[in-house]
């Protein structure tokens, strides 16, 4: 049985469309992905499967974003994983709190949507760089 090496990164978004785009792209970059569909899913599968990455949507079921990131970060073997904000909040004046200082509320960094392929894959690369052997399989 081979190990798979591949960064995992976990997409946390409640629509299928953005979730199976995001998917896609990152599979294209030969990342390993993970899905979840809500905040409490969310917690469930990083506690499971600790990701190397975590994108996370802010408007979810059950637990929103910023609760399960405070959920997440409260468990040891996951305090340090990069939690990376993704909404389309704008109008909400997040969007403006989030581009100030994510780390205050718990993420590492923040995205807003919709985003560019090469954007997620830049702020991608500053949290876990992709390695040239995961590529190969």
């Amino acid at each position: 049985m081979h190990k798979d090496t591949r960064p995992t990164v976990m997409v946390v978004d409640d629509y299928d469309d953005v979730r199976s785009m995001l998917t896609r792209w990152l599979e294209d970059q030969s990342y390993r992905v993970i899905e979840a569909t809500a905040g409490e899913e969310a917690v469930e599968i990083a506690q499971r499967e600790r990701p190397d990455l975590i994108l996370m949507d802010l408007a979810l079921p059950e637990i929103d974003g910023f609760a399960a990131t405070f959920s997440i970060r409260t468990h040891e073997q996951l305090r340090n994983v990069p939690i990376i904000a993704i909404s389309a909040y704008g109008e909400l004046g997040i969007d403006a709190q989030l581009k100030i200082d994510p780390q205050a509320i718990g993420f590492n960094d923040y995205l807003p949507k919709p985003f560019s392929p090469q954007r997620l894959l830049e702020v991608l690369d500053r949290y876990i760089p992709r390695r040239a052997e995961a590529a190969i399989e």
